[in-house]
């Protein structure tokens, strides 16, 4: 048979409650009394048992899964479940009572919608849910006074009006925590954020909580001093972050340990998250952390020193990401200075002092590693002929215009092991110098080593090795690899055209000009430094530096042109005229037009065009 007339549950109240009130409503009596007379045991509607759920859905009218709504059921050892959330059970915290003074008050009205009966609110029992969403204030949240208790019947576990009252006006104005809210949310099946979304309730909860309470208290506040409304101000900035995901926590932590180190410059990652670290560390509860705790394993593994073998979070740190001067100079044996200076100038510790060594700085373990191998497999220049099978200054102008890289480039002769190259530096030049060539037995017609080709087309050796690393020569053989360098071979030939091709492309010769506008290779050179009206050079070049340090000097025809149809020398002038240079120059000294450059002689003589 159903109870006549229906009574429902309203709008987020515990079963408890409804209970509570049904008993009243239906037979005048109070609930313990009216749940023996339904033979429905108390400790299973404070459980929410599939069998007093079924009997109340039975005896009501009432769809069973809405009576399921209003339930935080049991699901076995410390697993509850709350309509679609499962999580562990202190997220419900049937050790505490927790209501809202004024929301109580409001059902005293004998005209609301509970008739004059208290109304418990499922959601009060949530451990986050600690300000009521419809006053603004915080609620009044106390541990039980006995096992009795854990049946939150509003009317006895509350204390009277007149106290309520006074509750009320004291109440402190608190807006929900963005936590809060997102709980509330999730209890009515909104699902808006993937990474939270994708972890149990109350982990979700727990893993926002401790990281809000160090980013708005400091890594290592007592966590048992915070107060309720401390802990809504911890929900929303934990939330802030982890609602973002791993990269809002990765920002996070970064907060928390620039922090931290305002107090604790030194230390590890203790040290840094304080009360974060301990939570994960020393795990006091059964309940899993969750997903949190890869997130922050991987931050601290990217950003600190953790030596391999050290348990971090309950497994075992098998390879390092990050190491310390004085840890990488351990495991390499390299002096930590030496190492401090590389590391610098190369760039793997960017805001580094070059000549003091920092313990708290680190870097990434790879980059490290990887500088310290180069140092430690390096070898002077003076020994590089030996292992390349070339002569001194041809080594040395091989690690001067950087095709063989020093260990940490300039530092001239004063930095001792870091001039050193690298064997595997060595060893890659041989491999990228001989892959442009094929393979043969014997030399073809014509063909010699780079250093006979060099000796041929009076190019430098460095020249050349350039040429055949850039794959600008088509023939290019190459013989048994023991001959190193020397097994290289080219053809003089292409070379000087090769060379000649690419210094053309870029204009005349400085003789090539002087013949074209009638005046001395050194008045040419003079005009590269003689500046005109507007204070720029006549003429400008494009230099062009050999691997010896000679220069050429190579000027495009378009400034050429330039030059030629605003200046003229004297014998272009004689030639444009028909008249020797001896009576043009009487001519224009008689006209007081005077050249706006003078060379070595009258045939070096210039003279604008505008002034003619």
């Amino acid at each position: 048979m159903v109870l006549v007339p229906v009574l429902p549950p309203l709008k987020g109240e515990s079963i408890v409650s409804w209970c509570c009130r049904l008993g009243v409503f239906h037979s005048g009596l109070p609930s313990v009394t009216w749940l023996k007379m339904m033979q429905i045991p108390r400790h299973g509607v404070a459980d929410g048992s599939d069998e007093c759920i079924s009997r109340l859905s039975e005896l009501t009218g009432i769809d069973e899964e809405l009576v399921r709504a209003t339930a935080i059921s049991r699901q076995g050892e410390r697993v509850v479940r709350h309509r679609a959330e499962r999580f562990g059970g202190d997220f419900a915290l049937r050790t505490h009572t927790t209501y809202c003074p004024a929301c109580l008050l409001e059902d005293a009205e004998p005209g609301g919608l509970s008739a004059g009966r208290r109304v418990g609110r499922v959601n009060w029992m949530f451990a986050p849910v600690r300000t009521c969403s419809v006053h603004g204030t915080l609620l009044v949240r106390r541990g039980n006074r006995g096992f009795h208790e854990r049946f939150q019947d509003m009317a006895l576990v509350a204390p009277n009006d007149a106290e309520l009252d006074r509750l009320a006006s004291h109440a402190q104005q608190r807006p929900p925590s963005l936590l809060q809210t997102y709980v509330e949310q999730r209890f009515e099946g909104v699902q808006a954020f993937e990474w939270l979304d994708a972890q149990p309730l109350d982990q979700a909860v727990r893993a926002s909580e401790m990281l809000g309470a160090c980013l708005a208290f400091g890594a290592h506040t007592d966590l048992d001093k915070l107060t309720m409304s401390q802990w809504c101000e911890a929900g929303t900035a934990g939330f802030e972050a982890t609602s973002k995901g791993p990269e809002g926590i990765r920002a996070a932590l970064e907060s928390v340990e620039a922090a931290s180190r305002k107090s604790k410059s030194a230390g590890g990652p203790q040290a840094a998250y304080g009360r974060l670290y301990q939570w994960l560390q020393f795990k006091k509860s059964k309940r899993e952390p969750g997903p949190v705790r890869e997130v922050v394993r991987d931050y601290i593994l990217d950003t600190m020193v953790i030596e391999p073998g050290t348990k971090l979070f309950g497994e075992e740190v098998l390879v390092r990401r990050r190491h310390s001067v004085r840890t990488l100079s351990a495991t390499s044996g390299v002096h930590p200075r030496t190492l401090n200076r590389a590391l610098v100038r190369a760039g793997v510790l960017p805001n580094g002092d070059e000549m003091r060594v920092d313990a708290r700085t680190s870097f990434g373990a790879a980059e490290g590693d990887a500088l310290a191998r180069r140092i430690v497999n390096s070898i002077p220049i003076k020994r590089i002929p030996e292992y390349l099978n070339c002569n001194r200054t041809q080594a040395a102008t091989l690690v001067r215009v950087g095709i063989l890289p020093q260990v940490t480039p300039g530092l001239g002769g004063r930095g001792g092991i870091l001039t050193n190259v690298a064997t595997e530096d060595l060893d890659g030049f041989l491999v990228s110098f001989r892959s442009q060539g094929r393979r043969v037995v014997t030399p073809s017609d014509g063909m010699v080593d780079v250093i006979t080709a060099s000796e041929i087309v009076k190019e430098t050796v460095t020249d050349i090795v350039r040429l055949v690393i850039e794959g600008a020569l088509t023939r290019v053989e190459t013989l048994d690899r023991t001959l190193k360098f020397r097994s290289v071979l080219v053809d003089p030939e292409e070379v000087r055209e090769v060379v000649q091709a690419r210094e053309g492309q870029v204009g005349l010769s400085v003789q090539e000009v002087a013949a074209k506008v009638k005046l001395s290779y050194s008045a040419v050179m003079a005009l590269f430094k003689h500046a005109g009206p507007g204070g720029f050079p006549v003429l400008r070049s494009q230099k062009i530096v050999n691997a010896r340090g000679t220069v050429r000097h190579r000027i495009e025809e378009k400034k050429i042109a330039r030059f030629e149809a605003e200046h003229v020398s004297l014998d272009a002038l004689s030639e444009e005229r028909h008249a020797t240079s001896e009576d043009l120059l009487r001519s224009l000294q008689a006209a007081s037009i005077d050249p706006v450059f003078c060379g070595s002689g009258k045939h070096d003589l210039i003279f604008r065009r505008a002034d003619l």
